[in-house]
């Protein structure tokens, strides 16, 4: 119906059986509970709920048919936060140890958040999956996050560059 926007908002609230929350539980409180003590809770909840509605925004434009449940869209945006967060980082330099520390642990976090990727979105593809959502926050949690992770970034230029990026993105999906 014509003004309800709510809709793209409460499918993170539903899920369709306890296999399918427990799921969705169990990565939001490993991954999602490391990287909101990591970035804070605003950023995250940000990166959530923002991507939240690009999952269901690009849920509703490639299935328009079809019911869609579960916040997995949400998670894999913040999986997408991440990703942008280790791109970010990875284009300084590093100058102290403690740089270069970060440096290698993003490295094995680039590792960890590809794979889970990889892993959703191959089981994206399983009858009943909305892999549309899966796609649409991992898309607007990656574009949100260019946006929040910029600000990390020492060079100005670069800086500007990729919140311009991370901007038209979100604004595009």
């Amino acid at each position: 119906e014509d003004d309800e926007w709510w809709r793209l908002f409460t499918p993170i609230f539903l899920h369709a059986g306890l296999f399918h929350l427990g799921g969705n539980v169990l990565v939001q409180a490993d991954s999602g509970n490391r990287w909101e003590k990591e970035w804070g809770s605003i950023i995250w909840i940000i990166i959530y709920i923002g991507s939240a509605f690009g999952s269901s925004i690009l849920s509703v434009c490639a299935m328009p048919d079809q019911i869609s449940v579960g916040s997995s869209g949400a998670v894999m945006g913040l999986f997408g936060g991440k990703l942008a967060e280790i791109f970010l980082l990875c284009c300084e330099k590093s100058k102290t140890v403690e740089e270069y520390a970060g440096e290698q642990s993003r490295k094995d976090q680039a590792c960890a958040v590809i794979g889970g990727i990889v892993v959703v979105m191959a089981m994206s593809f399983i009858p009943y999956v909305d892999w549309s959502a899966h796609l649409g926050g991992l898309v607007a949690g990656f574009g949100i996050g260019l946006v929040c992770f910029s600000f990390k970034i020492r060079m100005w230029i670069f800086m500007l560059v990729w919140l311009i990026v991370g901007v038209g993105t979100t604004i595009a999906l």
